[in-house]
């Protein structure tokens, strides 16, 4: 995997199994739990991206707490 790839919401949900919807994601970006998107240019249509690795970082962050 490399570490400049970046996933979408799909990306999200179906390889990560993320399990909120993207109101409460958004909700858990706001408050500075979950990763914060961009978006790769800037057209109004553009969808949210994540860098992978913040992702990745974020479920681990998850297992370590317990």
């Amino acid at each position: 995997m490399n570490d400049d790839s970046v996933v979408g919401w799909k990306g999200i949900v179906n390889e990560y199994g993320w399990p909120y919807s993207r109101t409460q994601t958004w909700r858990m970006m706001k408050a500075g739990v979950f990763p914060q998107c961009f978006c790769i240019s800037g057209h109004r249509n553009n969808h949210p991206m994540w860098w992978r690795r913040e992702i990745v970082a974020f479920f681990r962050s998850l297992i370590h707490k317990k």
